[in-house]
């Protein structure tokens, strides 16, 4: 018999998967309807901003929501506020071509939806799973997310071809009312944070938020490594297309298949720390997976251009190493951060992770084309490594991933 909380868990994150599925299909859908629109670089660039500043700004904020009201009810109207905009624009694309301002609007406005639930179904599971399953319900987690970013592209690909932009809009408005079914369908709990009946002071509950970071030194130290890692690591993932295409010299339909070898890589990850759970001492597994990575950027970096289908070896091990670093940094912060103030951690260390990407990215249209790809993966290797070095060099992160009481500075 499935214990009960699987069974919350199941459900949950069954709504959550088709949402998932469903936006990820009408983001591919509008960026490809952008480029046939204007096949302008820039307007590209302008929609991933659009996408990624409202949530990693509003994010420093939003935590403090999660702690002071009924998770539930903030991920429900979440969820209905981006299916309402998906719904919106599905109806302005019904009286003819959408332009680009409506499409960066939207985009913007579903980013501050994200803003707000992020941090709430993060700091759902501690609330119904006990804690020596958090790092596997954190692998099954980015496990069913990975299946839908997964399956995602090639539904796209069909349904842009045969059906009009409006309908598959509509399948994002379908999604959330789906999501929504899923939280009431769960019967969760209610998500409260203890001392939630506080009021809400959303500067005043930032600032505490802040100061859980700073007090506990190994959460901060951590949360810093991650933002260089996010510098290092993420502008690799906008160029794996440049490198399969223009580095190897093969089509797009390569470039798919490099993408479609990281997803599937991830996916083998999740399933496998969902099963195994991960070390005891969760830095072994955290360290073990960033040195792994760094190692193979480099040597994806020292490739000579026959060796394409090495490279998509390379890139499937490096999806494969991804989960057991980011899937137990959460399951970490679920743990050892008090209850009362896990919302508000879960969103600054979101922020600064996310604000942090910006970096590399501008760093990587600068200087990339000038450097050469090969050389750019050297460095964001290097750069990886030393994340490494930096989580066993220093004691408090170094030991953060121990069994037994919170840490504090």
């Amino acid at each position: 018999m499935i214990p009960h909380w699987k069974r919350k868990f199941v459900t949950l994150w069954t709504g959550q998967a088709l949402s998932i599925l469903s936006s990820s299909i009408s983001q591919y859908a509008l960026i490809w309807y952008l480029t046939d629109l204007t096949g302008s670089s820039a307007v590209l660039a302008m929609a991933t901003m659009a996408a990624m500043l409202p949530q990693g700004i509003l994010s420093l904020f939003t935590g403090a929501f999660a702690d002071r009201f009924d998770r539930r009810y903030i991920m429900m109207l979440s969820d209905g506020a981006i299916g309402l905009v998906s719904l919106l624009l599905a109806l302005v694309a019904f009286t003819g071509p959408l332009s680009v301002g409506p499409i960066l609007l939207v985009a913007a406005l579903r980013s501050v939806g994200s803003a707000f639930h992020t941090p709430c179904i993060q700091a759902v599971t501690p609330l119904i799973a006990p804690p020596e399953a958090l790092t596997r319900c954190a692998g099954w987690s980015q496990g069913i997310q990975t299946v839908s970013l997964l399956l995602s592209p090639a539904l796209a690909a069909v349904l842009y071809a045969h059906v009009p932009m409006a309908w598959i809009l509509l399948l994002d408005t379908l999604g959330a009312v789906l999501a929504v079914a899923g939280i009431l369908a769960a019967r969760l709990p209610v998500l409260r944070a203890e001392g939630s009946g506080q009021p809400l002071r959303v500067w005043q509950d930032t600032k505490e938020g802040f100061a859980i970071l700073r007090t506990h030194r190994w959460l901060w130290e951590l949360c810093l490594i991650c933002a260089l890692f996010s510098v290092a690591f993420m502008p690799i993932c906008a160029l794996f297309p440049l490198m399969s295409m223009d580095y190897f010299g093969r089509d797009a339909a390569a470039a798919a298949v490099a993408e479609t070898a990281f997803s599937i890589g991830m996916l083998a990850g999740s399933v496998i720390l969902g099963i195994w759970g991960g070390t005891k001492d969760k830095m072994i597994t955290m360290v073990g997976s960033i040195l792994c990575l760094g190692i193979l950027l480099i040597w994806t970096g020292l490739l000579p251009p026959s060796a394409f289908w090495l490279f998509i070896a390379l890139d499937l091990f490096m999806g494969l190493t991804a989960p057991f670093f980011n899937s137990v940094f959460m399951a970490l912060i679920q743990e050892k951060v008090e209850p009362e103030y896990l919302g508000r951690v879960l969103g600054l260390s979101g922020a600064i992770m996310t604000l942090a990407s910006p970096v590399g990215l501008g760093a990587t249209a600068l200087f990339a084309d000038r450097i050469g790809l090969t050389v750019w993966f050297l460095i964001a290797g290097a750069g990886t490594l030393l994340c490494g070095v930096l989580a066993l060099a220093l004691p408090s992160v170094r030991t953060c991933g121990r069994p037994g009481p919170l840490q504090k500075d």
